[in-house]
């Protein structure tokens, strides 16, 4: 069993997004790796990078203290065991054991945090950030449809997202 902690220093960080690293330890508290947290550059794909990164390096499972509720859905929807822990000081070798008594596991979205960032962007006609549950169906739709791939001038810009220019370069092809 592979279990992911979010580190802060030496110590497990308060916020699972604003860790400086994820650490992966098995089942004998063996450190298996450490990578620096893709989430701290990118925003909403640096968190789906995020989990991908814990999905490749075979967790099943994640440590966390506080962690907000989009974040948390998409590490529930990918099967992933969540638990809280109360104690950022807690020795990694407690977080190897099979069952971890200490900690809360967490399985309804509702048990993270509501995210300030997202609820403004709702309120602001939403963020086309290309997680949608059909795909990129509808990325391109609505009154607020190309806030991510808005472009100066109207020229087609290399800061799009991928699934943008790959969007606007089918749109050209017709």
């Amino acid at each position: 069993m592979i279990t992911a902690i979010p580190m802060k220093a030496e110590n497990i960080s308060n916020h699972f997004s604003k860790a400086d690293e994820v650490l992966f330890i098995n089942d004998q508290a063996q450190v298996v790796g450490r990578f620096t947290n893709p989430a701290l550059l990118d925003g909403c794909e640096g968190k789906q990078q995020l989990v991908s990164l814990i999905l490749a390096q075979g967790a099943n499972r994640v440590i966390i203290r506080n962690i907000g509720q989009q974040l948390l859905s998409k590490l529930l929807n990918q099967n992933l065991s969540v638990f809280h822990t109360k104690n950022g000081r807690t020795e990694l070798q407690h977080f190897a054991a099979a069952v971890l008594s200490d900690c809360e596991q967490y399985t309804q979205v509702s048990q993270g945090r509501p995210s300030v960032k997202h609820i403004a962007k709702q309120a602001n006609g939403g963020c086309c950030d290309h997680d949608h549950a059909d795909g990129e169906a509808g990325c391109h739709s609505g009154p607020e449809a190309k806030r991510c791939c808005e472009t100066k001038a109207g020229a087609e810009s290399a800061m799009m997202k991928p699934c943008c220019n790959k969007k606007h370069s089918l749109m050209h092809q017709h």
